[in-house]
């Protein structure tokens, strides 16, 4: 969770520098070379002034870079709140960096830490001057995604972006390659170590021990330049007095002797001995805090002078630093932190971890209160802290963060609460923990039986849904959905939007179209209302079709155009998740003929989509800009479109995803007039094609056209349309129309096929649909010529698209539309007279293929049977 402004600004600011620092200018000049490389690591145990050394650095006047600042934490190492925080920093540079990456957390399904690191390293280029990120204590971050998010961060790092980490040791990140690959400047305890000069300024200058130069190296030999060393010597000298005699000083720097953790536990006892005994009580107490404030210190210790305390143990150099430059928050230096609570009375310490969970709690310090209930050993304040707060860390994706609070609980606990062991069973189910998942889930469901008016039955009949619909059984989830919205209707919460999106869903899989709007319009709304940027563009992105089959074309377009337009960046750029409507929004534009926005709606929405790695969508977007390919005349940017369309279906494991492709492809291969290839692509659709989607059914339809079987392509059809007219989805029954009207054609019964298409138009041409027309070739144009007193206006449009000579001239000699090379060798084999088995043989083409081309000849001729053909072919002169 992000803490309270004033903590996160102390937590992304370059530290203030400290009063009378040792200046170190060989340092300072190696920490500007080392910014020709991407990364530099400063390395070294604790106490060598990393971070010292860091913030006089940039706070010099000629610093060559813009700098931002991150302090790390143990509780950072969720990948979600890493890059949050990360996004957080870099706004200090550039205020609209990580706002595209932090509006994508909020899903149940949030997209993977690459993917938004992605994002963030585009937003970075924005960045107009040379700037460099420092991430202090980065030895704190263990877990193996956030250290994957790194690398993958410092692999693609834009020039004018550079890195630097501090760390007590190697992080797990690949250092040894980039050592090899030139991409990491070291910096070391040897480089970091206090060189004579500078410890003698240290001691006399920052200190004022005013030592003499023998006294000096000797501290410097004992303490090999170790800077915590030696502030912790010169602590334990001016508790000894600054006017002792020379002998005496020497007996005591000669009283310590060993390695670092040996001489700072001597020389702290040292120091804690000569202090005040309320001021060891107060530094005993607050130690157990990781940053520490006035507020909160008297909160812990009970009194109400600790502003006063902490001003002087920062005068005195007593290893306490400031983190803001308004002196409100401090944190000890570790070594001294880790040394005080190993002092510290162990029966003190629960009543002390119990009194900083309270003000963190009340002062919105939630993830801080939740550690210090678990210190104090109050499982039920845990419990109760965790209960209140979990719903703003989901909405904003931290899953891990959550997970991780319910797995610091005590598993007796955990399974005692049947709501936690839902919220559990959920996050491991998303972690991919399914056997562990299970385990939670069974107790949650046996909890839920008893339970059944609390508002956490709600979110694990959510999470049951959503197991359902993964498992393919729609179903189930309308009804696990259903009642968990009985238990969140109205309550404002995360699981409200995400049951309700799963309702929608599992509706829109059952075939319960007109349900599934209405529901999926709901979505949009509850989402807008709780400011959950995904669920909503998702809700849209599903309702899209949905409209469109209902006949709502251009409602659907103005829905998918505003929430484009609204969802956008500070400089005006799409957001990604928008990809999910901009998708939709380009098959829509393609519908209505508006070709060069369909295009670049579906670019746009490509590109978005593949920066989330969302693979159904990626996949719609190639089968949408092959269609566009096709439409335009370059067969070959369709078939390659399709291609990766392919690929991207067999990466998805779908076999349905397989299935659309394959249904898009044989569309058109069957306008090829490529049947042989369209009947491979489809394989024997008769095993299949009672169970499956609607456009699978149309390609069904149209390939049995293409054999010359008309009618068991009606007979499709005819079911289809009953569906359509039951449903009332005038969308689809327009398509349906359409082809029914090529059947009847082919059958001789003009006055039907004109009477279907008639009706396919008088509801087109108020609803915008014009690609269901022109996409069935010449002969629809042929009827539509005939239909002209319909609905002129759009018929003529038609015609004009389709170059027909009722709204062009059309050269003499030559059809409306060219026939191919092979439709001619064709024409002329009918000329002699040959059936279409003997021209089928003749030219080594199925007699399926040869029926396909004739009709293409009927419809580029406008004619209807052979006879004819040969006689118009005659008067154009072709024959």
């Amino acid at each position: 969770m992000l803490p309270p402004s004033t903590a996160l600004k102390g937590k992304i600011s370059v530290p203030p520098i400290r009063e009378r620092a040792v200046p170190r200018p060989r340092l300072y000049r190696r920490l500007s070379e080392a910014l020709a490389r991407p990364l530099t690591l400063v390395s070294a145990p604790a106490g060598f002034g990393k971070t010292t050394l860091l913030a006089a650095w940039l706070h010099q006047p000629d610093r060559p870079v813009k700098p931002a600042w991150l302090t790390l934490e143990g509780d950072d190492n969720d990948p979600f709140r890493f890059i949050s925080y990360l996004a957080a920093a870099l706004q200090t540079l550039e205020p609209g960096v990580g706002q595209t990456t932090l509006s994508l957390l909020g899903s149940l399904q949030p997209p993977r830490p690459k993917d938004l690191a992605t994002l963030l390293l585009q937003d970075v280029e924005a960045i107009a001057e040379p700037a460099l990120l420092v991430l202090e204590d980065y030895h704190l971050v263990t877990d193996p995604d956030a250290n994957a998010l790194t690398a993958y961060l410092v692999d693609r790092l834009p020039p004018q972006l550079r890195l630097i980490m501090t760390s007590r040791g190697e992080p797990a990140l690949p250092i040894a390659r980039w050592r090899a690959s030139e991409r990491l400047t070291e910096i070391g305890p040897e480089d970091l170590r206090f060189l004579g000069v500078e410890t003698d300024a240290f001691l006399n200058d920052t200190m004022g021990l005013n030592l003499k130069a023998d006294a000096v190296k000797e501290l410097d030999r004992r303490t090999e330049g170790w800077i915590a060393g030696l502030q912790m010597s010169a602590l334990s000298l001016q508790a000894h007095g600054k006017h002792e005699s020379a002998h005496d000083v020497a007996s005591v720097i000669d009283s310590f002797d060993g390695r670092h953790r040996h001489v700072i536990d001597y020389l702290a006892s040292e120091v804690l001995r000569q202090q005040p005994d309320d001021l060891r009580s107060f530094l005993g107490q607050v130690a157990i805090l990781d940053r520490q404030c006035a507020p909160l210190c008297d909160a812990v210790t009970g009194r109400n002078d600790s502003k006063e305390i902490l001003a002087r143990l920062e005068q005195a150099n007593l290893f306490l630093l400031r983190l803001d430059d308004h002196r409100q928050w401090y944190r000890f230096h570790q070594l001294f932190a880790d040394f005080l609570r190993s002092q510290s009375d162990d029966r003190e310490r629960p009543d002390l971890h119990r009194r900083a969970s309270a003000w963190l709690s009340e002062h919105g310090f939630t993830a801080d209160a939740i550690k210090h209930a678990l210190g104090a050993h109050d499982i039920a304040a845990a419990i109760r802290l965790i209960r209140s707060n979990l719903e703003p860390l989901l909405c904003r994706g931290e899953f891990s963060s959550v997970l991780a609070w319910l797995e610091a609980l005590p598993d007796e606990a955990v399974r005692a609460h049947g709501d936690l062991s839902g919220y559990k069973a959920w996050l491991l189910y998303l972690r991919g923990r399914i056997d562990e998942s299970e385990t939670y889930l069974a107790i949650a469901e046996a909890a839920g039986r008893t339970n059944s008016s609390s508002i956490h039955v709600g979110a694990l009949m959510a999470f049951q849904a959503f197991l359902a619909i993964n498992r393919g059984t729609p179903q189930i989830a309308i009804g696990l959905a259903t009642k968990a919205l009985e238990h969140l209707g109205g309550t404002q919460s995360f699981f409200w939007a995400c049951a309700l999106l799963l309702l929608g869903n599992a509706q829109r899989l059952a075939g319960e179209r007109n349900a599934a709007i209405s529901t999926l319009r709901e979505t949009a709304r509850v989402g807008r209302q709780l400011g959950n940027q995904l669920i909503t563009l998702d809700a849209l992105g599903h309702l899209a079709p949905l409209m469109y089959a209902k006949g709502e074309l251009r409602e659907a377009i103005l829905l998918c155009q505003s929430a484009v337009d609204e969802h956008v960046d500070t400089r005006g750029r799409p957001l990604p998740p928008t990809g999910l409507v901009h998708v939709r929004l380009g098959s829509l534009y393609y519908e209505i003929d508006d070709l060069a926005r369909a295009q670049e709606c579906l670019t746009t929405g490509l590109d978005l989509c593949q920066r989330l790695a969302m693979i159904n969508n990626m996949l719609l977007g190639h089968r949408g800009l092959a269609k566009i390919a096709f439409a335009s005349g370059d067969t070959e940017a369709a078939w390659a479109r399709l291609a990766a369309a392919r690929h991207l279906a067999d990466q998805s494991g779908s076999p349905r995803n397989r299935r659309l492709v394959d249904a898009t492809a044989a569309e058109l291969q069957l306008r090829e007039g490529n049947v042989r290839a369209a009947i491979h692509t489809l394989g024997d659709m008769s095993e299949w094609a009672d169970t499956t989607t609607e456009q699978e059914r149309l390609a069904h339809a149209r390939l049995l056209l293409a054999q010359d079987r008309p009618r068991m392509a009606d007979s499709v059809l005819s079911r289809l349309e009953g569906d359509a007219r039951a449903e009332n989805r005038i969308g689809s029954l327009i398509t349906v129309l359409v082809l029914r009207a090529r059947c009847k054609e082919v059958l001789g019964d003009r006055t039907t096929a004109l009477q279907r298409l008639e009706e396919a138009l008088s509801y087109a041409a108020s609803t915008g649909y014009r690609r269901v027309f022109l996409d069935e070739g010449t002969m629809i144009a042929a009827l539509l010529a005939e239909l002209g007193h319909v609905t002129p206006s759009f018929v003529s449009s038609l015609l004009g698209r389709f170059g027909h000579p009722a709204t062009c001239e059309t050269p003499t000699g030559s059809p409306d539309q060219p026939l191919t090379k092979k439709e001619v060798e064709i024409l002329h084999l009918l000329n002699t007279g040959l059936p279409n088995k003997d021209i089928a043989a003749r030219l080594a083409i199925s007699v399926g293929t040869t029926k396909w081309h004739v009709h293409q000849i009927f419809g580029k001729l406008e004619v209807t049977n052979r006879t004819a053909a040969v006689l118009k072919a005659r008067e154009l002169g072709m024959l």
